[in-house]
């Protein structure tokens, strides 16, 4: 069934105008074009909507019962184009982002920031968690992109690199040793880790490895938050990306290490295959690299 908007809108001011010449004069259509338009809807609908004369323009039983749906079908499309516009002007819109935790302590508050100041009409909802889980979401469609480390085999998924994250140790006291001397400290102190279903653990423990130190954590623990918390108390050292080092060490009370031997992990926007992202997303993304340099530099 091929019906036009242009059929539906000449059917529905016919109806209101009771007269092919006003819905003409409105429709800027020659009343022969009006009669054509409204003789293909009828046809495609295999009803005929209005009774004709030769003094008045009635509807059909039918014509009643379609018009009001013609109306509906109208508004939605208007609905439907003004939603559109907008979107592409980012005056509304909407955006589902996943996130790993070290991204949303670091460097994401400030692009929100930066993005709501620019446009107060997109709503965002964030849900941050474990690198698979959130390569499940992208692939499940669960959230439009995500920022998050790379994937050892994106398979269906695209992975666009933004920024590499470095590892730092971060230990209380210790804060004049380098070289063998802190690692002559570090053998008499307890390891505090991430549980190992997190990328951080991975990179943590061959980072460990290649310095002599791998053992069994004293602690293993959920959130990077808490490792820090328990290296401040003294009760061992933890290894967290260094993007993350200031938040967690807003006292001053931890040293912290830089690991030239750990390996970077790679942080970027994940999305489905074939790429395609919103106008809205876009404009975040675009932000997102913008701050990603200032990390870079």
């Amino acid at each position: 069934m091929d019906i036009s908007f242009r059929q539906l809108q000449a059917f529905v001011l016919i109806a209101e105008q009771r007269s092919f010449s006003r819905a003409a004069e409105q429709i800027h259509l020659s009343q022969p074009a009006l009669s054509y338009s409204l003789r293909k809807l009828e046809e495609a609908l295999g009803l005929a909507l209005f009774a004709r004369n030769t003094r008045s323009v009635e509807l059909t039983e039918a014509g009643v019962r379609f018009l009001e749906q013609a109306r509906r079908l109208l508004r939605d499309m208007h609905n439907a184009v003004h939603d559109a516009h907008e979107q592409l002007h980012l005056q509304s819109g909407s955006l589902r982002i996943g996130v790993l935790p070290s991204v949303a302590i670091e460097p994401l508050p400030r692009v929100l920031v930066d993005y709501r100041q620019r446009y107060p009409g997109i709503e965002i909802s964030l849900r941050d968690g474990r690198a698979g889980e959130i390569r499940q979401w992208v692939g499940n469609a669960e959230v439009d992109f995500a920022i998050t480390s790379a994937a050892d085999e994106p398979g269906v998924l695209d992975f666009q690199p933004l920024y590499d994250d470095s590892l730092v140790l971060l230990v209380r006291g210790l804060g004049g040793l380098r070289g063998k001397k802190l690692l002559t400290a570090l053998q008499n102190l307890d390891y505090v880790a991430t549980t190992r279903d997190t990328s951080l653990r991975t990179m943590a423990d061959q980072t460990l490895q290649c310095m002599g130190l791998l053992r069994e954590p004293a602690f293993e623990v959920a959130y990077m938050s808490s490792a820090a918390a328990l290296a401040r108390a003294g009760l061992g050292y933890a290894l967290l990306p260094a993007s993350v080092a200031d938040t967690f060490n807003g006292d001053g009370s931890l040293s912290v290490h830089p690991l030239p031997m750990a390996p970077a992990r790679g942080i970027g926007v994940l999305q489905r295959k074939p790429c395609y992202l919103s106008p809205p997303a876009q404009a975040f993304v675009s932000l997102l690299e913008q701050h990603a340099r200032a990390i870079g530099r």
